[in-house]
């Protein structure tokens, strides 16, 4: 692969590395698979100097950025994937389908 852009970590940063080209780059902008492995990980610093990879973290967005994709979302240009949707009083219900981690998608929780 020439890029990723990995929004889980987790312990699939060392195990994906290897399928990365030389001169690749990996941009890491998230760590939900920390609810599980936590979101400190470790792997092989040879693995990115002797293939020179880059690893780039980001906050994936500024203010502008933000603002312009809500924009969209309101124009109903993008829309994001619902997982599922839980009124308050199912809060255990939403955070255990988070804990699970086989959902694909945004869990709500509605007030």
């Amino acid at each position: 692969m020439d890029a990723v852009a990995d929004v889980a970590g987790g312990p699939w940063l060392e195990g994906l590395l290897p399928a990365l080209r030389d001169g690749a780059r990996r941009v890491i902008a998230g760590a939900v698979a920390g609810a599980v492995a936590g979101p400190v990980v470790t792997f092989d610093l040879r693995r990115l100097y002797l293939h020179n990879l880059s690893l780039i973290g980001s906050s994936m967005h500024t203010r502008a950025h933000f603002a312009s994709l809500a924009d969209l979302a309101r124009a109903g240009t993008v829309r994001p994937r619902i997982a599922g949707s839980y009124g308050l009083t199912e809060l255990h219900a939403a955070q255990e389908e988070f804990r699970r981690g086989t959902h694909v998608g945004k869990i709500i929780v509605i007030p």
